[in-house]
């Protein structure tokens, strides 16, 4: 019997078979209206046009690649960069300078020098041994948010779980405290949804200029107050970094650098444990033989990673002419990553359209490569492995709520659920 899942799919995939116009297939992909079944189009896009050029994806002539190959060589390439001339598809004219201007300053678009300056700075929060020391805080979490829902035998995961957990984590790192997390919330809602590239109105922009502002305001009291008292926070060793020449991070640095810490810390883990799970409860069988092999959780999490990324979105742009799959592509040109169809290319996937959790190898592309590796990557898979096994062992009979449908939210470079009613 099929699942009504199957039957969108396979009328999307209907659909975008009959698509010829590569144009026509990302005008669809882009459209915020339609979420849902992405993959259909990408599909069909990296069939028709695999490296198109457009000016669609960003108001600008630029490369739109999906496949594989092709995006982990721009990825890796030493002279391919994400740098200050990718923030200018966010520039929608003087209403909007605070966000684009915060943009710039944070480590996607930072010129190369800054970049790994300021990114050996940070990293140092994030050692294997920082990020373990988490552990036992994460689990706390978790089984408050779990001990909350319980008693009722229903859920929303997105509001109820999924936004929770890496929000926590990331602001008590930077020491907000917990009082200020429901500001945090609206922010972080605002921010993203001004992030997008498509469906951006006056509304949107003006939400993302108060985001913005409320975020520079906060972080600038909160970096004075942790100069006055130190703590043994991320803040404070941000604070206290210091390079080999003795150099530490501005104000600016430290605003740009909590920003994005903050959004991508908790926005991309949100999506993925929202998704993940949606994934898996869509394939009882491997959910149910994740309940019977809990060893197998981190190669279920590198395959929902791989399933149904976050970060659909990812853009580069080369200091020199190179060469993708026989187009060259010029100086100071843009590429667009569609990381999504990288992750379903058949020429490096088999099946890539079947979740199989016990896929090895499984070199996705959703942390990205190279030196714009997401920092965050390992503290991510901890909490995405922490909540898959204490989901699976205090909610195992845990089950999509037929009656109330799961919804994505109207974004593509992040890529995630609205709501997902769940039933245990």
């Amino acid at each position: 019997m099929r699942t009504s899942n199957q039957q969108v799919v396979e009328h999307d995939q209907s659909i975008a078979a009959a698509l010829d116009d590569p144009q026509e297939i990302l005008r669809i992909i882009l459209d915020p209206a339609r979420r849902g079944t992405l993959y259909p189009y990408l599909h069909r896009l990296r069939e028709t046009a695999p490296i198109l050029r457009t000016d669609q994806a960003t108001g600008r002539p630029a490369w739109v690649l999906t496949r594989h190959a092709d995006i982990r060589l721009a990825l890796k390439h030493p002279d391919v960069r994400s740098d200050a001339r990718g923030a200018e598809v966010f520039d929608v004219g003087p209403k909007g300078r605070h966000f684009v201007d915060m943009q710039r300053n944070t480590l996607l678009f930072l010129p190369p020098d800054k970049h790994d300056r300021v990114r050996r700075l940070i990293s140092r929060a994030f050692t294997p041994r920082s990020v373990d020391l988490r552990q036992d805080r994460i689990q706390g979490v978790l089984d408050g948010l779990i001990d909350r829902v319980q008693p009722t035998g229903h859920m929303d995961f997105v509001h109820d779980f999924a936004v929770r957990l890496p929000m926590v984590v990331i602001c008590e790192m930077l020491g907000v405290p917990t009082e200020d997390l429901p500001q945090f919330y609206d922010w972080a809602q605002d921010s993203s949804r001004r992030g997008e590239i498509g469906g951006i109105n006056e509304e949107v922009v003006r939400r993302g200029e108060e985001a913005t502002l409320g975020y520079t305001n906060y972080f600038m009291k909160l970096i004075e107050d942790h100069r006055k008292r130190p703590r043994f926070d991320l803040m404070t060793a941000l604070i206290d970094a210091e390079d080999e020449d003795g150099s530490r991070l501005s104000d600016e640095d430290l605003v740009g650098s909590c920003y994005i810490l903050l959004q991508a810390g908790h926005g991309t883990t949100q999506d993925l444990l929202g998704m993940g799970t949606l994934a898996l409860l869509q394939h009882p069988e491997q959910f149910e033989y994740l309940k019977s092999h809990p060893q197998a959780i981190p190669t279920a999490v590198e395959e929902l990673l791989r399933f149904d990324t976050s970060v659909q979105i990812s853009q580069r742009v080369s200091d020199v002419a190179f060469k993708l799959g026989g187009t060259e592509i010029g100086p100071d040109e843009v590429c667009v990553l569609f990381n999504g169809g990288a992750n379903r290319d058949p020429a490096r996937f088999s099946e890539p359209d079947r979740l199989d959790i016990q896929r090895t190898p499984n070199p996705h592309v959703s942390f990205g490569l190279g030196r714009h590796t997401c920092l965050g990557a390992s503290l991510a898979r901890m909490e995405l492995c922490t909540a898959l096994e204490t989901l699976l062992r205090r909610l195992p009979e845990l089950r999509v709520d037929e009656e109330h449908p799961h919804a994505y939210r109207d974004s593509l470079f992040l890529r995630g659920l609205e709501t997902l009613p769940l039933r245990f």
